[in-house]
């Protein structure tokens, strides 16, 4: 969500981040999650990626409920190159979750 300044420039709001490592499958290719927002997360894999660019991606967690395996619908917001990988911010667009018991 933007938000605009008292001189009209916009402003990323910023949401509070969990630095967390768990493993994520990002169009087939596995990575591992650096931190996690309640509207995005951060990935460090080895595909290539665009700006504003559509991705599918899954994470499984071990839960209170069982296994839970979440399925999300991201778009690549931000994207650098990190010790010879690469990261993206992803803005999460639309999730579902399976829980296993």
């Amino acid at each position: 969500m933007a938000k605009v300044d008292g001189h009209g420039a916009h402003k990323q709001a910023r949401r509070t981040r969990i630095n967390a490592r768990l493993p994520v499958d990002v169009n087939g290719v596995r990575g591992v999650t650096r931190d996690i927002s309640t509207t995005g997360m951060f990935i460090v894999q080895s595909g290539q990626h665009e700006m504003g660019s559509h991705v599918d991606f899954w994470l499984d967690m071990d839960t209170p409920e069982g296994k839970v395996k979440l399925c999300c619908e991201g778009e690549v917001m931000r994207v650098e190159e990190i010790d010879g990988k690469v990261g993206i911010g992803v803005r999460i667009l639309s999730q579902e979750r399976q829980i296993f018991a």
